[in-house]
């Protein structure tokens, strides 16, 4: 199984970018496959690591859900198991 850790500066670079590019481009909210897309065309987290695209987000998206790090700004699941949405907050 693959192991990921996330350092608190990436973690914060993901959320600062994230939160300034749905501010700057008046978006309200971005799907983790959006959000991942936007952070490896950037070079802020890589895209191609795990079994298919996005799986390196959404796997820091699960760390912060389950308390291992901190969460990323806005981020959003109802229930573990379905989609997750990464929503603009206030700045």
């Amino acid at each position: 199984m693959l192991q990921f850790e996330y350092t608190q500066e990436e973690i914060n670079k993901v959320s600062q970018f994230l939160q300034h590019y749905m501010a700057k481009s008046a978006i309200c909210s971005l799907t983790a496959d959006q959000a991942a897309d936007l952070l490896a065309r950037n070079s802020i987290l890589r895209n191609d690591i795990g079994p298919k695209p996005g799986f390196n987000f959404r796997e820091m998206l699960r760390q912060g859900r389950d308390g291992k790090i901190e969460k990323v700004k806005g981020a959003h699941q109802l229930r573990p198991g379905t989609r997750w949405k990464i929503n603009l907050t206030d700045q």
